[in-house]
């Protein structure tokens, strides 16, 4: 489980460390005479450093909004609008589209925009080792796109509409909100009360089970268990669920019984199970500490007990599980806390932040932008065709003047 803020960047959704994406204030005036080559300046008519809109007085640039504007629009195209050029008269969740997809881009650029000046504001700046490993990280970035598509880094970035320092600035972000999150823990200001967790479990609806897993028998061949074999499995959980809950003190008999039958992952060495404290989870099945999640059948069966209730034996695909809940204020639970206040003051941060649109953000036309990025991609798509085409055609043989030919042409 990430309760961080986590938006994919760009068309590809490629930006490869994940989170924030800080804007940064600039008194510059925008170029009087942009580059030829300039891809943002061609899809729209603007500088990369024209000011679109301000947020708690910080400027954004088109260089920085442009980039998310895009992203907007690709994400729509795949929730299944813009189907066609008459979709763009259509309307978005009762907005017009073209206002609706802005708006999208402006709540990114003024989320990222205020997590950068908070984080500025405490100090919590990028180091050069974490902006060496961004830059590294987009130069492997770079070789990927060209070894798999032919493109070279300054290509895919042009098909992204950013410029590399404005990308770059979405990674130096990222790190801002790392260092902010660490020196708030050091500080002790992430330290949750007891209430605090409690108000944690209720609002994202947090469970924790252990279990004894009684798993179907494995053959060598991958093939599935038998009918048979099921049956076995099965009437084997349910003498043991008889056993557990026919006992003086169920809680400790299901202990006893876990640690000694439950066929969950060990340790090699010890024989000790490895999450004898049980898995802590959402209702969607996601584990909160975000490396996995658990099968649904486990999740039904878990999310409908008590605490301290036992359950009758559930098949899984594994085997038959006999669960029991336990309240989820736990280590992990708390390791977690963190995170979440840190998402929970993004949201306060950004519903508080103040938004100026200029002229310039105004005017701008979203299929203006998406009909050139289109184009050009369709355009570099057939120049990449007719170079492959090209190379694919057999070179032309020269007669040597001492040699013959040795067949005639193919028919």
């Amino acid at each position: 489980m990430n309760w961080k803020k986590t938006l994919c960047a760009g068309l590809s959704g490629a930006l490869l460390l994940g989170a924030m994406a800080g804007c940064g204030t600039s008194d510059a005036q925008p170029t009087a005479t942009p580059a030829a080559d300039d891809v943002a300046y061609q899809a729209i008519g603007l500088p990369r450093d024209t000011v679109l809109f301000t947020v708690d007085g910080r400027d954004v640039t088109a260089d920085q909004y442009l980039y998310w504007l895009l992203t907007s629009i690709s994400t729509a195209k795949n929730a299944g609008y813009l189907a066609d050029d008459d979709a763009w008269e259509e309307e978005i969740e009762g907005q017009p589209t073209a206002d609706y997809l802005k708006e999208q881009a402006l709540e990114i650029s003024k989320l990222y925009a205020t997590v950068a000046s908070h984080a500025e504001a405490a100090g919590a700046l990028v180091t050069e080792e974490q902006r060496a490993e961004a830059e590294t990280q987009l130069e492997q970035m770079g070789s990927f796109y060209e070894q798999y598509y032919g493109l070279t880094l300054q290509e895919w970035l042009d098909q992204q509409c950013i410029s590399r320092d404005a990308y770059l600035s979405l990674n130096d972000a990222y790190y801002q909100v790392q260092n902010l999150q660490a020196s708030m823990e050091e500080a002790g200001e992430l330290t949750p009360t007891d209430e605090q967790i409690q108000a944690m479990i209720e609002a994202e609806d947090i469970y924790n089970c252990k279990h004894i897993l009684l798993a179907f028998p494995q053959h060598d061949d991958g093939s599935d268990p038998t009918d048979e074999e099921k049956a076995a499995t099965k009437a084997e959980a349910d003498a043991l669920y008889a056993e557990i809950t026919g006992s003086a003190d169920p809680i400790a008999a299901f202990d006893t019984a876990m640690n000694e039958k439950s066929d969950d992952g060990r340790d090699e060495t010890t024989g000790e199970l490895y999450k004898p404290e049980g898995y802590t989870f959402l209702s969607s099945g996601a584990l909160v500490d975000g490396t996995s999640s658990l099968v649904s059948e486990f999740v039904t069966a878990g999310t409908a007990l008590s605490v301290g209730e036992i359950s009758q034996p559930v098949e899984t695909s594994y085997g038959y599980h006999i669960l029991l809940r336990q309240d989820a204020d736990n280590e992990d639970t708390r390791s977690a806390y963190s995170a979440y206040a840190m998402n929970q003051l993004l949201d306060q941060w950004t519903a508080e932040a103040k938004v100026e649109t200029t002229q310039a953000y105004d005017d701008l036309d979203p299929k203006k932008l998406y009909d050139f990025m289109k184009d050009m991609a369709l355009q570099w798509q057939a120049e990449q065709e007719a170079e492959a085409a090209a190379s694919a055609s057999p070179a032309v043989e020269t007669e040597s003047p001492a040699a013959e030919p040795t067949a005639s042409p193919a028919a």
